[in-house]
């Protein structure tokens, strides 16, 4: 397959297995791909910080273009592409209607529910909050996240600068800005490099995956995907826990 300039990839339950690894073949193919001269991007929920100081070593894959915190962020050998953050004072008015507010992740800092102490946030740095209730934030925010029973209309009513974002492998609800969606990151992308969506195979799993899989030419969902992220993708490659996205670049890439 001629043409082919960017590889864009979600990360959980599409490129990661379940287990939050890669292993060796999937870390030699994204090795070749990048000899090759194809840019390599990572599409994912997670916070910015959890790839440049965790993924990316954990799995020895580097991203040229990080999209993350769905979509808030968008950044190319770390300059930005696109940005969309919540205004504070629209955060501390949402944070009633949530259960229990698990993190608040601004640009410079992350403010944790207590219950996050021992994952993989970045303890121990001093712009790390740890808290049993968060109450409040003084900073725009790139997303809230937390447990609601709300719909994701109730969480939102009233602020049409803000979307719900809701996962099918957990029970966290994400707010985030209403221009911050992976889709709308990606076409910025594409703009500032000058790549067209025909040029991009795209991979991913779940609702936020969607958009972007439908916009290009080589979406592919993976075989574990959620039925409305197959349906909108071109093709399915194999399962996440079977590197399916890699075998997808070898064959028809590499």
């Amino acid at each position: 397959m001629q043409g082919i300039k960017m590889i864009v990839t979600d990360l959980d339950n599409t490129l990661l297995r379940r287990d939050k690894t890669v292993g060796a073949y999937t870390a030699g193919v994204f090795r070749r791909v990048r000899e090759r001269g194809v840019l390599v991007a990572f599409a994912t929920a997670r916070d910015f910080r959890y790839i440049t100081e965790h993924i990316s070593n954990h799995i020895n894959i580097a991203p040229d273009i990080i999209i993350a915190d769905n979509g808030a962020l968008a950044r190319y050998n770390g300059d930005d592409i696109y940005r969309r953050l919540i205004p504070a004072e629209i955060v501390n008015s949402l944070m009633p209607r949530f259960d229990k507010v698990r993190c608040v992740s601004t640009e410079n800092a992350y403010c944790l529910s207590g219950e996050y102490a021992n994952d993989h946030w970045s303890i121990g740095k001093k712009e790390t909050v740890i808290a049993d209730c968060i109450n409040a934030t003084k900073e725009d925010a790139l997303y809230i996240d937390g447990n609601t029973d709300k719909t994701a209309a109730e969480l939102t009513c009233g602020f049409p600068e803000i979307r719900a974002v809701k996962y099918s492998y957990v029970s966290l609800v994400t707010v985030v800005h209403h221009e911050a969606t992976k889709l709308k990151a990606l076409i910025e992308t594409e703009r500032a490099l000058n790549i067209a969506s025909d040029e991009i195979a795209a991979f991913g799993d779940d609702y936020g995956d969607i958009e972007f899989l439908s916009h290009c030419v080589y979406g592919t969902a993976v075989a574990n995907a959620i039925d409305e992220a197959k349906s909108a993708a071109s093709c399915v490659c194999g399962d996440c826990d079977e590197d399916g996205v890699a075998k997808w670049l070898e064959q028809k890439l590499l």
